[in-house]
């Protein structure tokens, strides 16, 4: 199986599970319609782990009113002629570069699968022209892979069949949050909430700290992690707030790692999230997590999880209501730490491999 893998930009977290599949396939070349998006602080970590890492030469920009890229040429049916693929996996399907692949793909006979994470609480377009050009191309493909359930869902909703849909779980190198973790730190004294992510108004920050304020400042401390322009409005919130401090973005999982070692408790407040890959770190480093509801991790890793690792929470909910989650975390952290092990090893389940073996086994049932 000669496998190409179309993705929207390089995301660390995506490597392990990219080297992961690489050892399932007879060759696997990962191809990028542009190497970074000037959204993200993100940087390579490590080598390309057995599989050809390629950037198209694309021209464009991100929007940041749509938060996303638009990027024209990269001249992917070229490429896609040079490296003669059996398989054709696509992470995406609006930008030019996805249609023009499988469109290569269908007049070839080269097997597609969709890898697919949207769903019906974190799509922007759920009428009109661009919902019929989704469903159009979605249905192109021969096998879908999905992270969850409600994506899943999204898609059968789309007539999608759901027995030609595979769950391939979203994953993080779960080791290096771990082994930070690994009794690192005295856990003890005031409950310690953490935030890490960009700083913009999709997630919700601004009602966290206001809930947060209403906590006891001697019960409870947040520390968040991050970059965007909202940092300044954020600083502004708690100017009065001694027990919340801030701290820079990191540039790699294991400086992220570290944060995770220090925390109790993660908030993911999202009020829009397609996945929510840091409720996948928290739990590898055996963190409680407060997830929101609208996000895709929170069914699949959260609420269905076989043990309480956290909670559901609605992202719009009023201040008071989100006050009284923090304070039940607050009364319950003795317990909450106690369960740091078990939570872990749960997290540990969504490892790069298996996010690959779901990948694998869509592209063998295409």
């Amino acid at each position: 199986m000669r496998v190409v893998l179309l993705t929207n930009t390089y995301a660390p977290y995506r490597a392990p599970a990219w080297a992961a599949l690489a050892k399932l396939t007879e060759r696997l070349d990962v191809v990028l319609i542009r190497e970074r998006e000037s959204s993200r602080n993100w940087s390579k970590v490590g080598d390309e782990g057995g599989y050809a890492l390629r950037t198209l030469n694309t021209v464009g920009g991100f929007i940041p009113q749509l938060d996303t890229g638009l990027y024209l040429g990269g001249a992917i049916s070229s490429l896609l002629q040079e490296l003669n693929p059996t398989h054709l996996i696509v992470a995406g399907y609006a930008a030019p570069q996805f249609i023009a692949a499988i469109r290569w793909a269908r007049n070839r006979g080269v097997r597609i699968v969709q890898w697919y994470e949207s769903h019906a609480l974190s799509s922007r377009f759920r009428i009109g022209p661009i919902r019929w050009l989704r469903e159009s191309l979605l249905k192109c493909a021969d096998a879908w892979a999905v992270p969850g359930i409600m994506a899943r869902d999204y898609l059968v909703s789309m007539g999608i069949p759901t027995q030609r849909i595979t769950l391939a779980p979203n994953s993080v190198d779960v080791g290096i949050y771990a082994t930070a973790t690994n009794g690192c730190l005295d856990r003890s004294g005031p409950a310690r909430f953490l935030y890490v992510g960009r700083f913009i108004k999709l997630k919700g920050l601004c009602m966290l700290m206001r809930g947060f304020a209403c906590l006891q400042a001697n019960t409870a401390k947040l520390r968040l992690v991050g970059y965007g322009p909202l940092e300044r409005s954020l600083r502004s919130l708690s100017s009065d707030m001694p027990n919340v401090e801030f701290h820079t973005a990191t540039h790699s999982p294991f400086e992220t790692a570290q944060h995770y070692a220090w925390a109790d408790v993660v908030v993911m407040p999202s009020t829009r999230e397609v996945w929510g890959q840091v409720i996948n770190e928290a739990l590898a480093a055996g963190c409680y997590v407060l997830s929101s509801s609208v996000a895709g991790v929170t069914p699949d890793l959260v609420v269905n999880a076989p043990l309480d690792v956290g909670q559901s929470i609605d992202p719009h909910a009023h201040v008071e209501a989100r006050a009284r989650v923090m304070a039940n975390c607050v009364d319950r952290i003795f317990e909450i730490r106690q369960r740091r092990t078990a939570i872990q090893q749960w997290g540990l389940k969504f490892s790069p491999e298996v996010t690959a073996e779901g990948l694998w086994l869509a592209a063998c049932s295409a």
